[in-house]
């Protein structure tokens, strides 16, 4: 078990077995992005050896180093580094402790697919290891495998766990089975933050099954030996409840604050102020939360789904009343959810109902326990004011972004701008800005989310820039280069619009529409092609995207990602709004709460990946789902004439918005 103040070690992060096999470490979370794969292919490289032979072991808190979680499409950026060198100096390790196996100095060995050669002779790694394992701080500096000999790293792949998911032989948390284990049902209160003033539980402790009612402060839950026999019990519950409204935080954060940005807009040939509005959506996981504690004497152990294995085990610490060291957590593979998995709700609802019980218990949320009670997607108002110039360049920008708190980590400014107000700055030069971030409560529970306020942001930023070019008399196209300074980011934009053919005219009502953006120094555009029917429905036809994410360990598993990005921002963008009264989710269920589907999906998503192979690897798990709602909302513009500055875009908004 490695400390978040340990120094960089070998031995957290990569290990020789026995059978010569190679086992990985990281604490990062695979949740559909590829990054096991991606680990896989650079310690296969560096350590040569076949990439069925190297194990990745992900988020394992006894065995993995501390990681504070996988978001902001962090993983292959922050991890790359680290076990490249880590896997460079195993190498250098066995080579030397060949060399006095051998006799041979180590300049004259050199290794080969798992087995270190010179002088005509041939050791296996497995045989190196003698009774020492491979261990010591990883140095600053170590030779790594030349660019000729990778065999893996930036070459397409398959996720190595794909087969395994789509023949069903994957575990995820809900198939856990562990003996004597029971199952777990909540009992919950009318709305988030109620206190229980009484309780009687006697019906419930009388039915078949159950184990035990177990309470703590204000949890309440039961225990039964089937899940039926659960949920039966959990409504057999009489409990009364003080209902107290809980909102969420309050707080201003100026991002960027330039001089003379209120007089050069009055002065402004052409001056233009909107504002979108953005609703709360929700995670909707096609699987709904889930987790499995084992609460004994001497501990707890954990399968939970997460993106942060120590953040979990931190607050199971806590609320069993137990060390950190005594608690384990092991990651499954979850049902990709993009933000819900940073909240511990269900592994501490478990932990608690174990841990009273006396019996591992595996509880998993209903849809609509999903629904009702797991964050939200924060809603957003967007007001932009901008003026243009007699050039037709940008003379000054006013931003005010109204959202709620994105994350859970409090009101640090420095946190609440890299979430809540991710993307608030334009990506464009040229032009002085001032840009606000406004926190305003909600009663609605809300937390990170895929993109957390990028996706929000840019959708009002790109939908504006088309307004301006329009109300000014110019190409869209034209009007976001004349305000890009970075090379990466217009070749990016210049690409999509080349490859989609973004200015020919369509008719039959089919437009294109562009958006673009810089999300953590992954550059990405993507152009839109709709058809709006005379009644307001919008059918999204084709997408093409154009991504540089700098250096590219697996080009395939790029692709796969901005696909999925595009697709759920296209969900989010047609049809997903959470509705709500007073803290109370309306919609519940799929039947009220519609989701793309496969007969949502466009004809054809087509990616570029043309990263800087000279830059540094950055994120890609975010950036596919920035852009989408712009480009779909600019090309339902050039289809129908109608400016959406509101989402999810209805027939009846559109049909509405093509009226006016």
């Amino acid at each position: 078990m490695w400390d978040r103040h340990d120094p960089e070690r070998l031995e957290q992060r990569i290990r020789v077995e026995r059978d010569g096999s190679v086992t990985a470490l990281s604490g990062k979370i695979e949740f559909g992005q590829g990054i096991r794969t991606a680990f896989a292919q650079i310690v296969a490289d560096e350590l040569d050896i076949p990439i069925e032979r190297v194990n990745v072991v992900l988020g394992d808190t006894d065995q993995v180093p501390f990681d504070f979680g996988t978001f902001g499409s962090h993983s292959v950026a922050q991890e790359t580094p680290l076990l490249r060198k880590a896997a460079a100096f195993a190498r250098q390790q066995l080579i030397d402790r060949a060399s006095a196996k051998l006799g041979l100095p180590a300049e004259k060995l050199d290794t080969d697919a798992g087995v270190v050669v010179g002088g005509g002779k041939r050791v296996p790694y497995a045989e190196l290891l003698d009774s020492e394992p491979l261990a010591g701080t990883i140095p600053d500096r170590v030779a790594l495998m030349p660019e000729k000999r990778r065999r893996y790293a930036g070459r397409p792949m398959p996720h190595v766990e794909a087969r395994a998911i789509v023949t069903g032989r994957a575990t995820f948390v809900a198939d856990v089975r562990l003996p004597g284990m029971a199952r777990g049902a909540m009992v919950r209160p009318p709305m988030r933050g109620a206190k229980l003033r009484s309780l009687d539980d006697s019906a419930a402790r009388a039915m078949p099954g159950v184990i035990a009612v177990v309470r703590q402060g204000d949890v309440v839950g039961v225990v039964a030996e089937r899940d039926e026999q659960a949920r039966a019990a959990a409504g057999a519950v009489v409990a009364e409840w003080h209902a107290i409204p809980v909102e969420g935080p309050t707080a201003e954060v100026p991002m960027r604050s330039d001089a003379d940005v209120d007089a050069r807009l009055r002065t402004a040939s052409v001056r233009l102020a909107q504002t979108y509005v953005l609703p709360p959506i929700a995670s909707a996981p096609i699987g709904p939360s889930a987790a499995v504690a084992d609460v004994r004497g001497y501990g707890a152990t954990m399968y939970v789904g997460t993106q942060r294995p120590f953040g979990v085990r931190e607050q199971i610490a806590k609320i069993l009343g137990i060390p950190e060291k005594k608690v384990r957590v092991l990651p499954q593979i979850t049902s990709g959810t993009y933000g819900r998995n940073s909240s511990a709700d269900a592994a501490i609802e478990a932990a608690i109902l174990s841990k009273g019980s006396g019996r591992p218990v595996l509880l998993q949320w209903t849809r609509e326990e999903e629904f009702a009670w797991s964050p939200s997607r924060p809603e957003a108002v967007l007001e932009i004011s901008a003026g243009v110039d007699a050039d037709g360049r940008i003379a000054a920008w006013r931003y005010d972004e109204h959202t709620n708190v994105h994350t859970a980590a409090g009101l640090d400014p420095q946190v609440l701008v890299v979430t809540s107000g991710r993307n608030a700055v334009p990506p464009y030069a040229g032009f002085p800005a001032k840009v606000t971030l406004h926190i305003e409560p909600t009663r609605l529970r809300t937390a990170n989310f895929r993109s957390l306020a990028a996706a929000e942001n840019v959708f009002a930023i790109e939908s504006f820039m088309d307004e301006l070019a329009s109300l000014s008399q110019q190409d869209p196209l034209g009007f976001r280069l004349r305000h890009i300074d970075d090379d990466r980011f217009r070749r990016v934009v210049e690409r999509v619009a080349e490859r989609s053919g973004l200015g020919e005219r369509l008719g039959n009502r089919r437009g294109r529409g562009i958006g673009c953006t810089l999300y953590h120094g992954t550059y990405v555009a993507q152009v839109a092609e709709v058809e709006v029917s005379l009644a307001g429905a919008v059918r999204l036809l084709k997408v093409w995207c154009v991504v540089d994410p700098g250096q590219t360990l697996n080009p395939e598993g790029v692709r796969n990602q901005i696909e999925g990005g595009i697709q759920q921002s296209a969900s989010w963008t047609l049809k997903e709004e959470l509705l709500h009264r007073d803290g109370r989710v309306m919609n519940t269920g799929w039947d009220t709460y519609p989701i793309a589907t496969f007969r949502d999906a466009p004809e054809s998503i087509e990616v570029l990946v043309e990263g800087d192979e000279a830059a540094p690897p950055t994120g890609v798990g975010e950036p596919g789902a920035v852009p989408t709602a712009a480009a779909i909302a600019n090309a339902v513009y050039a289809a129908s004439g109608a400016r959406m500055r509101s989402v999810p875009l209805t027939r009846e908004r559109v049909r509405k918005a093509m009226a006016g």
